[in-house]
Parts: C-alpha cells; structure tokens; sequence
C-alpha cells in the first residue's frame, strides 16, 4: 500500500493551518476521553470489559504476575488465560504506581495506547508520500472519531494490540527497505506484543505488511529478493513463536479446568473464523453494517467521505482501496467476532478513517478552492464531533459506582475470600468482578451435567461458598441447590434480585437479614416468605448508637437526631404524604445533646381527622397531647410546653401546625422533647405525628 505518485508540496498556509487543526481536535479528543472519568462503570462490551478488570483484579490481589493468570469464574484452577497479560499487568503496575484504582489505570493505559498509535499513521502516511502537513489533517479524523473517543478508554487490550501492530507494521517496511538493525527491533519487538496481546488484531496488520512485501520482492525479483526475505523472516520469526508458544500454553492451561475446555483453540475455532454459511450470513452482515452505519462514525461523514473518494480520490485510489479492503477483510476472516462484539471493531476502525483521511488530503492536493478544502474538512470533522455528543456522550458522562444491588449486597454479605456460585449468567464476569468475588460459574449446558457439576464442586475443595445465584430458571437448578445445601447454604433464597434467586449460609441467616435491612441494597429485596428482622424498641430507653443503620431511619427526618429515646409502642414513621412524619404516640420521649447557647427548635405537628370527629363520644376522642421541652439536670428543668388538642382548638386542627420552641442553655447538655397523654392522662386516639425537626 504505498502510492507510486510523488509527494506533493503543500503551501505555507497548509503548513500552518492543518497542524493547528489538528492541535485543536487532538485537545477536544483528550477532553472527551477523561469524561466521566471517575465513574467506575464499564460502558461498552461490558462483558469483555469485566472479565479483563475481573483478571486485572485478581492479579493485584493475589501479586500474581504468571502468565497463567487468575480469571476465577469458572472454578478451579482459576485460570482461562486468553490474551497473554500484558495489558493486565501494565494497569496494575500503573495502579500501583499513580495511586489510582483498577478501572482508572485501566482507562490511562487504554487512552495512551490510542495516543501511541498517532506517531505510527505519521510515518505510514508518509510511506505513502503524504505531505507532513497533510498528515495532521488525517490524524485529525481519527481523533475525532466518536467510536475510539468511547472505546478508546474502555478497559480491554484492544488499543494495545492495535498500537503494536500498527508499528510492527511500520517497523517492519522500514526495517526491510533500509536495511536497518534499529527499525527489526522494533519490528521483533512490536510483533510478538501484538501476537501475544491479541493475535486476532495482529492477523489483521500482517495482511497489509505481507501485501507490501509480495510487492517489493516482485520488484526485487531479478536482484535483492532473498535479501529482503531474509530480512522479512527475521521480522516475524520471534513475533510467530511467540504467537504460537502461547496458543500453546494458553490451550495447556485451560485445558485443566474441565469447564474451560470448550474455550480452547479446537474448540473455538468456527467461533473465531465461522465456516461458509456463518460467513456470508446476510444476518451477520446486516449487523456488521449496523456497526459501521451507527457505532464507527456518522453515515452521513462516511457518506460525505465515499463522495469524496469518488469525485476527488483518484489520485489516492491504489491507498485508499488498500485500506478499505484491509478494513474488510476481516469481516470475512472473523465473521462472528465483528457480528457480535462491536468493540473488535478498534482494531480496523483506523482503517476507514485513514481512507476517509485520505479522501481529504486528494481534495487538498487537487485544484479546488482552498475554503472548500477547508468546508470538506469542517463537515467531516465536526460531523464525528456531533455524533460523539449524540451519541455516546450521554452514556460516557453518567456517574456510577459500577455494578448494581446485587454485586453490592453479594460484596458485603460474602467474605473476601468466600466462591459465589452462579447458574444462568454462562460465563459472563460482570458479577463476579463488581463483587470482588472468585466464582464457579455453570453454563446451561453444564447445569444439566450432575456429574460435571458433582466434579467442578468438589474442586473447590478448601473454599467456602459463599452465595449460589439461579438466573432465570435454568435447567439443573434443583441438583445444584441440593449440592448446594450440603454445604451448608439454605435450600430456599434468601434474597431476589430482579430475576436472581440468591441462597446463602443458613448458619448466618439472622445475621445476613439484619445485614440487608440495615444497607438496604438497590433493587435487591428478602425472598418470598423471608421474615423481617425486628427488635423490639418499644417501652424501654434506647440509645441511637447502638442500633443498626437500617432502624434509625424513622429518624432521618430530625437535624440533629437524638441521643436516645423511649417510645411506648416502638418508633414509626409515615411518608406517604411525601413528607416524612414520625409517629409521635405518648408517651414518647427524644433526648438531644447540645452546646451551650440559644436555640430555635422547630417542627409541625397533626393528627388524623379519626382521632378527633364530632361524632366520637369524649371517651372515645383524643384529649389531647401534652407536648413539652425539659432541660436534663438532676432535678429537671421545664423550657416550653404546648397543649395541642385538635378536638377543642381549630388552630390544631389539618396539616402541619407548626411548633416553635425558643430556649437558651446556660452550658452544653441534653434536652427531652416529651409527648404525654392530655388532662384526662388517656392516650386513646392520640395519633400525633410531627414533621421534620431541627434545632439550630
């Protein structure tokens, strides 16, 4: 792919202008990249993501640094080596390094890979005899590409496996053209990062890099070709093994887990290449185009682009094709990858947008006036930019501590070193990595397999199962619930979660009910039948402190809250009127400590139009409730009181009556608002309620 045309010369104006243009995308790109940069969700080929940051987790954990890496959620052995851990193994180290937590290193060393790839298109563009000036203009439109401003941060090795092969692939012209010692390094170097990174992306960039050297060793056919192919054997002979030695290895490793078998390379291999029918699916190509048409760009740039192509590329033709068809042939080689994953699409991605690139340096190497040059390059440019915004965005900048109710109550409801069981997610890594938790996860068809299931249980041999998830209703529930409970966990959930049935120690279940009451998991609710835990808190003294977070909540409302309290029927709160109000019934008493001083206390009190109506005989009615502020010393100090009887006083009567209590204390110490029974010392129908309080 190297144009036969000579390298035009631009104008100073050229020299100036699409460096600045660049500048100015390449600040955008770096802005775009960093948003919502302390969300610690995975947005994009979620499934993909976690399993990495599942792997890159648990290398931290343990400090383990083997190439059989841990990726625990198909049990033990825990390792599924699939891409040698290059990229895990850099995020943890930059981890460590920064100070920063798993899914920022892992952003920081996907976003410099991105940046990295920049100075190898340079040096392409110039193989090609693109002007320097030119070139800026088509680093500009990768830039800006809304695809790689999303993914491009994303925490998966696709933008290190793109940034080797993109400079083995530079490397390896040059070294070969100039004969140079310097530029094999790079190559051998580049090569087997590639190749053990992702092979799958390194194939790719081999055809480009072979296609030029069919080319030069035709030329060099009467003279220098068995140079050039020895030079050419040295490039790829170390990246090759290297490939090769850890296919090998890879395959050994996941070999040893009887439920990671159907991941090695035999297994895989219609999955990864497809076969005929898979490959010219009109389904699977339907999606594909989807990708290209709404993920990659604009269809309205890539139409714009292929105009461009056509009315003014011709002097680009040989280089654009070359890319295009580089950018396509792997859509037949990988059939069911680019169908299903629209994240492989980094590795190719650069591809359209250098032909898109190239589209416009034709344009600006031809006659047309220089402002349509510069219209041309406007559109394309803030096209992308308006798709990011559009698009991706809206989902880039949302906040979020990642994961969702259920990995959160799964993290604090397990030990760290506990092994959650799950049947009905197949292997997917989401759950487990938001949980922290190593996990033997049984696919559908696995769950069906007593045997299998029997042998993958009893491995885990040393390890206590901390939790059992059934996703939907999958088959080989009740043999894995059975299993289950032999080890200790209760036969029927104690949890659900959307569809998620959970099962939990039996031994701890008090324990474990107290736990979810108290942290009160989004979305995540005790099964069916499950009793709430509640402690009696009525008629007797208790202090705040010591109940659990869940049970002070009938005192959000107050600021500040109390110290303790007595309540003789319990606290209880009533929010239905959005408003929350505390159930106030006498007698109820609530202690506050406060600093020496003058204070305002404010609050509203009500009661239902039932403990008041006409038609109550007077023994029936409330008779009011006695509601007064005391100061705490030995012998008792009176501040305020207030009779409040809606049966005899209109103004108590309806929602709301407010309460004012002005009072100063001489030095710090604790005050009692108390509400006791009216002059009758009866507290029928005494339903008073207050409203939120504050003491300032």
């Amino acid at each position: 792919m190297e144009s036969p045309v000579s390298e035009p010369t631009p104008s100073r104006w050229d020299s100036q202008f699409w460096p600045a243009v660049f500048l100015l995308c390449f600040f955008l790109s770096c802005w775009a990249v960093h948003v919502g940069w302390e969300s610690k969700n995975l947005p994009g080929g979620e499934f993909r993501q976690a399993q990495t940051a599942h792997s890159a987790y648990w290398i931290k954990a343990e400090n383990n640094f083997s190439p059989a890496y841990p990726t625990p959620v198909l049990g033990k052995p825990w390792s599924i080596p699939m891409e040698f851990p290059l990229y895990q193994w850099t995020v943890v180290i930059t981890g460590k390094a920064t100070g920063w937590g798993l899914t920022k290193a892992g952003r920081a060393v996907s976003i410099a890979c991105f940046y990295l790839c920049l100075p190898a298109l340079f040096l392409l563009l110039a193989r090609w005899r693109v002007a320097p000036a030119h070139r800026w203009l088509v680093l500009a439109v990768v830039v800006t590409c809304p695809f790689y401003l999303f993914y491009a941060r994303a925490f998966l090795m696709e933008t290190m496996a793109l940034m080797f092969s993109l400079w083995f692939w530079v490397a390896f012209e040059r070294a070969v053209a100039e004969r140079s010692k310097a530029w094999l390094a790079v190559a051998i170097l580049a090569g087997a990062g590639a190749g053990l990174v992702k092979v799958t992306t390194f194939m790719l960039y081999l055809l480009p890099a072979g296609w030029w050297a069919v080319g030069r060793l035709w030329t060099a056919r009467k003279t220098t070709w068995k140079i050039d192919v020895a030079w050419m054997a040295g490039a790829v002979a170390v990246p090759f093994a290297a490939t090769l030695w850890w296919l090998h290895f890879a395959d050994a490793t996941k070999a040893q887990n009887p439920l990671a078998v159907f991941l090695t390379s035999d297994n895989m291999t219609v999955f990864n290449f497809g076969n005929q029918e898979i490959r010219w699916s009109a389904e699977l190509w339907a999606a594909k185009w989807r990708i290209i048409r709404e993920e990659l760009s604009w269809w309205p740039v890539l139409a714009g682009g292929g105009l461009l192509a056509v009315v003014g590329g011709r002097a680009r033709w040989r280089d654009l094709l070359g890319c295009l068809a580089a950018f396509g042939s792997v859509l037949v080689i990988f059939p069911l990858l680019y169908a299903r994953h629209e994240y492989y699409f980094l590795a190719n991605a650069v591809l359209l947008l250098l032909a898109l690139g190239l589209a416009l340096v034709a344009l600006a190497e031809g006659r047309l006036p220089r402002v349509l040059v510069v219209a041309a390059a406007c559109l394309i440019l803030g096209g992308q930019g308006w798709r990011y915004l559009e698009r991706y965005y809206p989902t880039q900048r949302a906040i979020s501590r990642g994961g969702s109710g259920l990995s959160d109550a799964l993290r604090t409801l397990t030990d760290p070193e506990d092994v959650i069981v799950i049947l009905g997610q197949d292997w997917n890594s989401i759950l487990p990595y938001y949980a922290q938790r190593r996990a033997l996860m049984f696919r559908d068809d696995i769950g069906r397999d007593g045997k299998r299931v029997e042998a993958a249980l009893a491995a885990l041999e040393g390890h206590k199962i901390g939790a059992l998830i059934l996703a939907g209703q999958p088959d080989g529930q009740q043999w894995l619930i059975d299993r289950a409970a032999a080890r200790g966990l209760e036969r029927e959930p104690l949890i659900v979660w959307h569809d998620c049935r959970v099962y939990l120690p039996a031994a701890r279940k008090d324990e474990l009910i107290a736990a979810l009451q108290e942290n009160g998991f989004h979305e995540v609710h005790l099964a069916p039948g499950v009793p709430l835990l509640m402690p009696k808190l009525d008629n007797r003294w208790i202090d705040l402190a010591s109940l659990p977070r869940w049970q002070r909540g009938a005192f959000a409302a107050m600021q500040p809250q109390p110290v303790r309290f007595f309540s003789r029927f319990g606290p209880n709160t009533d929010g239905s009127s959005g408003t929350l109000l505390y159930g106030a019934h006498p007698i109820t008493r609530l202690v506050f400590a406060l600093p020496a001083g003058r204070h305002v206390l404010r609050t509203t009190l009500q009661m239902p139009l039932d403990a008041y109506r006409n038609d109550l005989q007077d023994a029936e009615a409330t008779d009011g409730v006695e509601v007064s502020l005391h100061q705490l010393t030995p012998v008792g100090h009176p501040l305020m009181g207030y009779y409040f009887n809606p049966r005899h006083n209109r103004e108590d009567r309806g929602v709301a009556r407010p309460l004012e209590f002005r009072f100063e204390l001489e030095q710090a110490g604790e005050i009692e608002l108390y509400f006791g029974p009216g002059p009758a010392n009866k507290d029928t129908r005494d339903w008073i309620q207050m409203g939120p309080l504050t003491i300032e």
